[in-house]
Protein backbone atom coordinates (compact mmCIF):
# COMPACT_ATOMS: atom_id res chain seq x y z
CA UNK A 1 0.00 0.00 0.00
CA UNK A 2 1.43 2.86 -1.06
CA UNK A 3 2.29 5.89 0.91
CA UNK A 4 -0.44 9.19 0.31
CA UNK A 5 -0.51 11.30 2.82
CA UNK A 6 2.29 13.18 4.04
CA UNK A 7 2.11 12.46 7.58
CA UNK A 8 2.39 9.08 7.37
CA UNK A 9 5.74 9.24 4.43
CA UNK A 10 8.04 8.29 7.80
CA UNK A 11 5.66 6.74 10.23
CA UNK A 12 6.24 3.54 11.88
CA UNK A 13 3.32 2.77 12.25
CA UNK A 14 2.54 2.57 8.70
CA UNK A 15 1.88 -0.21 6.94
CA UNK A 16 2.96 -0.99 3.77
CA UNK A 17 3.01 -4.89 3.41
CA UNK A 18 3.69 -7.77 5.23
CA UNK A 19 5.23 -11.13 4.85
CA UNK A 20 5.77 -14.54 6.21
CA UNK A 21 8.71 -15.99 7.25
CA UNK A 22 10.19 -19.49 8.38
CA UNK A 23 13.29 -21.01 8.65
CA UNK A 24 15.71 -22.11 11.07
CA UNK A 25 18.46 -19.59 12.82
CA UNK A 26 20.87 -20.52 15.67
CA UNK A 27 20.55 -20.00 19.28
CA UNK A 28 22.66 -20.68 21.84
CA UNK A 29 21.77 -22.75 25.52
CA UNK A 30 23.13 -21.84 28.67
CA UNK A 31 24.66 -25.19 30.00
CA UNK A 32 26.15 -23.69 33.21
CA UNK A 33 29.91 -23.30 32.56
CA UNK A 34 29.96 -22.95 28.97
CA UNK A 35 27.11 -21.98 25.97
CA UNK A 36 25.71 -25.02 23.64
CA UNK A 37 25.00 -23.81 20.04
CA UNK A 38 21.56 -25.03 18.68
CA UNK A 39 19.29 -24.15 15.73
CA UNK A 40 15.27 -23.41 16.19
CA UNK A 41 12.48 -23.73 13.60
CA UNK A 42 11.28 -19.74 13.45
CA UNK A 43 7.44 -18.91 11.50
CA UNK A 44 7.26 -15.14 11.55
CA UNK A 45 5.36 -11.93 9.94
CA UNK A 46 8.07 -9.46 8.90
CA UNK A 47 5.36 -6.28 8.90
CA UNK A 48 7.32 -3.37 6.37
CA UNK A 49 6.58 0.52 8.14
CA UNK A 50 6.92 3.37 5.74
CA UNK A 51 9.68 4.72 7.56
CA UNK A 52 12.03 1.53 6.85
CA UNK A 53 11.87 -0.70 10.04
CA UNK A 54 10.62 -4.16 9.87
CA UNK A 55 9.51 -5.30 13.13
CA UNK A 56 8.65 -8.85 13.64
CA UNK A 57 5.76 -10.76 15.56
CA UNK A 58 4.52 -14.53 15.93
CA UNK A 59 2.65 -15.83 12.26
CA UNK A 60 -0.84 -16.61 14.13
CA UNK A 61 -4.28 -16.25 12.27
CA UNK A 62 -5.48 -13.27 14.89
CA UNK A 63 -2.12 -11.31 13.87
CA UNK A 64 -2.51 -11.06 10.12
CA UNK A 65 -6.41 -10.32 10.82
CA UNK A 66 -5.51 -7.35 13.05
CA UNK A 67 -2.90 -5.85 9.99
CA UNK A 68 -5.46 -6.35 7.46
CA UNK A 69 -7.49 -4.57 9.57
CA UNK A 70 -5.39 -1.80 10.04
CA UNK A 71 -4.36 -1.47 6.69
CA UNK A 72 -8.07 -1.29 5.54
CA UNK A 73 -8.16 1.94 8.11
CA UNK A 74 -4.60 3.17 6.63
CA UNK A 75 -7.00 3.01 2.95
CA UNK A 76 -10.04 5.32 4.62
CA UNK A 77 -7.61 7.88 5.45
CA UNK A 78 -5.62 6.92 2.14
CA UNK A 79 -9.37 7.85 0.37
CA UNK A 80 -10.01 10.79 1.80
CA UNK A 81 -6.94 12.48 -0.20
CA UNK A 82 -8.52 11.08 -3.57
CA UNK A 83 -9.99 14.28 -4.83
CA UNK A 84 -6.93 16.53 -3.65
CA UNK A 85 -4.73 14.53 -5.71
CA UNK A 86 -6.97 14.78 -8.79
CA UNK A 87 -7.58 18.60 -7.95
CA UNK A 88 -3.09 18.33 -7.71
CA UNK A 89 -3.14 16.90 -11.69
CA UNK A 90 -5.71 19.95 -12.58
CA UNK A 91 -3.70 22.26 -11.15
CA UNK A 92 -0.25 21.06 -12.93
CA UNK A 93 -1.95 20.40 -16.49
CA UNK A 94 -3.52 24.32 -16.23
CA UNK A 95 0.26 25.46 -15.00
CA UNK A 96 2.01 23.46 -17.88
CA UNK A 97 -0.96 24.94 -20.40
CA UNK A 98 0.00 28.50 -19.24
CA UNK A 99 3.79 28.09 -19.27
CA UNK A 100 3.84 26.83 -22.85
CA UNK A 101 1.37 29.92 -24.15
CA UNK A 102 3.45 32.15 -21.92
CA UNK A 103 6.85 31.09 -24.37
CA UNK A 104 5.32 30.62 -27.17
CA UNK A 105 3.46 34.48 -26.79
CA UNK A 106 7.29 35.74 -25.90
CA UNK A 107 8.73 33.99 -28.82
CA UNK A 108 5.97 35.24 -31.58
CA UNK A 109 6.63 39.02 -29.91
CA UNK A 110 10.18 39.52 -29.50
CA UNK A 111 12.03 40.97 -32.16
CA UNK A 112 15.23 39.06 -30.62
CA UNK A 113 17.33 36.63 -32.64
CA UNK A 114 15.11 33.53 -34.04
CA UNK A 115 17.85 31.06 -33.09
CA UNK A 116 18.27 32.30 -29.58
CA UNK A 117 14.25 32.71 -29.24
CA UNK A 118 14.01 29.15 -30.25
CA UNK A 119 16.28 27.62 -28.40
CA UNK A 120 15.48 28.91 -24.87
CA UNK A 121 12.00 28.35 -25.70
CA UNK A 122 12.39 24.82 -26.14
CA UNK A 123 14.85 24.22 -23.42
CA UNK A 124 11.96 25.85 -20.59
CA UNK A 125 9.64 24.16 -22.16
CA UNK A 126 11.20 20.78 -22.19
CA UNK A 127 12.20 21.33 -18.10
CA UNK A 128 8.18 22.21 -17.71
CA UNK A 129 7.08 19.17 -19.72
CA UNK A 130 9.75 17.20 -17.79
CA UNK A 131 8.48 18.60 -14.58
CA UNK A 132 5.06 17.98 -15.23
CA UNK A 133 5.29 14.73 -16.64
CA UNK A 134 7.47 13.63 -13.52
CA UNK A 135 4.76 14.99 -11.03
CA UNK A 136 1.84 13.35 -12.69
CA UNK A 137 3.68 9.83 -12.68
CA UNK A 138 3.45 10.36 -8.95
CA UNK A 139 0.06 11.38 -8.59
CA UNK A 140 -1.48 8.90 -10.80
CA UNK A 141 0.51 6.04 -9.62
CA UNK A 142 -1.16 7.37 -5.88
CA UNK A 143 -4.33 7.75 -7.47
CA UNK A 144 -4.70 4.19 -9.21
CA UNK A 145 -3.19 2.29 -5.74
CA UNK A 146 -6.07 3.93 -3.86
CA UNK A 147 -8.85 3.32 -6.74
CA UNK A 148 -7.30 -0.40 -6.77
CA UNK A 149 -8.16 -0.85 -3.17
CA UNK A 150 -11.29 0.71 -3.58
CA UNK A 151 -11.89 -2.08 -5.97
CA UNK A 152 -11.32 -4.85 -4.08
CA UNK A 153 -12.54 -3.82 -0.80
CA UNK A 154 -16.47 -2.71 -2.74
CA UNK A 155 -16.25 -6.31 -4.16
CA UNK A 156 -14.04 -8.10 -1.83
CA UNK A 157 -16.77 -11.10 -1.65
CA UNK A 158 -16.35 -11.54 -5.45
CA UNK A 159 -12.14 -11.30 -5.31
CA UNK A 160 -12.10 -14.24 -2.23
CA UNK A 161 -13.99 -16.60 -4.52
CA UNK A 162 -11.98 -16.50 -6.83
CA UNK A 163 -10.48 -19.92 -8.74
CA UNK A 164 -7.37 -19.25 -10.01
CA UNK A 165 -6.90 -22.47 -11.34
CA UNK A 166 -9.60 -21.45 -13.72
CA UNK A 167 -7.60 -20.17 -17.19
CA UNK A 168 -10.47 -17.72 -17.65
CA UNK A 169 -10.16 -15.78 -14.78
CA UNK A 170 -7.06 -14.24 -15.94
CA UNK A 171 -8.04 -14.01 -19.64
CA UNK A 172 -6.51 -10.59 -20.93
CA UNK A 173 -4.43 -10.05 -17.36
CA UNK A 174 -0.71 -8.90 -18.33
CA UNK A 175 2.24 -11.24 -18.24
CA UNK A 176 3.65 -8.98 -15.30
CA UNK A 177 0.37 -9.48 -12.89
CA UNK A 178 -0.32 -13.22 -13.96
CA UNK A 179 3.24 -13.48 -12.93
CA UNK A 180 2.78 -11.98 -9.29
CA UNK A 181 -0.37 -13.77 -9.15
CA UNK A 182 1.73 -17.36 -9.56
CA UNK A 183 3.62 -15.94 -6.79
CA UNK A 184 0.72 -15.27 -4.45
CA UNK A 185 -0.66 -18.96 -4.93
CA UNK A 186 2.15 -20.25 -4.64
CA UNK A 187 3.14 -18.37 -1.19
CA UNK A 188 -0.46 -19.15 -0.18
CA UNK A 189 -0.60 -22.17 -1.28
CA UNK A 190 2.48 -23.51 0.34
CA UNK A 191 0.87 -21.98 4.04
CA UNK A 192 -2.07 -23.65 3.33
CA UNK A 193 -3.97 -20.48 3.34
CA UNK A 194 -7.05 -19.04 1.46
CA UNK A 195 -8.48 -17.00 0.15
CA UNK A 196 -5.71 -15.74 -2.61
CA UNK A 197 -6.60 -12.48 -2.67
CA UNK A 198 -6.97 -10.02 0.53
CA UNK A 199 -5.76 -6.55 1.01
CA UNK A 200 -1.82 -7.29 1.23
CA UNK A 201 -1.78 -9.91 -1.34
CA UNK A 202 -2.63 -7.61 -3.82
CA UNK A 203 -0.09 -5.10 -2.97
CA UNK A 204 2.11 -5.72 -6.00
CA UNK A 205 -1.31 -6.08 -8.70
CA UNK A 206 -2.17 -3.17 -10.96
CA UNK A 207 -5.38 -1.62 -11.03
CA UNK A 208 -6.09 -2.83 -14.42
CA UNK A 209 -5.12 -6.54 -13.20
CA UNK A 210 -7.95 -5.93 -10.69
CA UNK A 211 -10.65 -4.49 -13.44
CA UNK A 212 -10.20 -7.35 -15.99
CA UNK A 213 -10.40 -10.46 -12.54
CA UNK A 214 -13.20 -9.11 -11.51
CA UNK A 215 -14.93 -8.96 -15.06
CA UNK A 216 -14.03 -12.60 -15.89
CA UNK A 217 -15.36 -13.79 -12.69
CA UNK A 218 -18.72 -11.84 -13.34
CA UNK A 219 -18.65 -12.88 -16.88
CA UNK A 220 -17.89 -17.05 -15.55
CA UNK A 221 -20.83 -16.13 -12.99
CA UNK A 222 -22.71 -15.32 -16.05
CA UNK A 223 -22.45 -17.85 -18.29
CA UNK A 224 -22.67 -20.82 -15.78
CA UNK A 225 -20.25 -22.97 -18.07
CA UNK A 226 -17.79 -25.34 -16.44
CA UNK A 227 -14.56 -25.67 -18.05
CA UNK A 228 -13.33 -28.62 -16.77
CA UNK A 229 -14.42 -32.83 -17.55
CA UNK A 230 -14.77 -32.80 -13.46
CA UNK A 231 -17.44 -29.82 -13.39
CA UNK A 232 -19.22 -30.79 -16.25
CA UNK A 233 -20.25 -34.28 -14.45
CA UNK A 234 -20.85 -32.41 -11.08
CA UNK A 235 -23.62 -30.04 -13.32
CA UNK A 236 -24.91 -32.90 -14.45
CA UNK A 237 -25.34 -34.57 -11.70
CA UNK A 238 -27.20 -31.64 -10.12
CA UNK A 239 -29.30 -31.48 -13.03
CA UNK A 240 -30.80 -35.00 -12.78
Amino acid sequence: MKVIREEDKNSNVYITKFTTERGKRSKSIDKGMFLKKDTEDYNELVVYMADGSKPRYENVPEHKVRLLELRYQQFLKNKEKLNELKNSKKIISIIWGSIAGIIIGVTTLSTSSITIILASSLITISLAAASAIISNKSLNSKIDDINKYDLFFVNEDIFKNADLDDPNILEQVKSKDKKEIAMIKDKKDSENEKPYFDNNSIDGLSLDALRKIKANIERENYLGLANKKEDVKDKELVKK
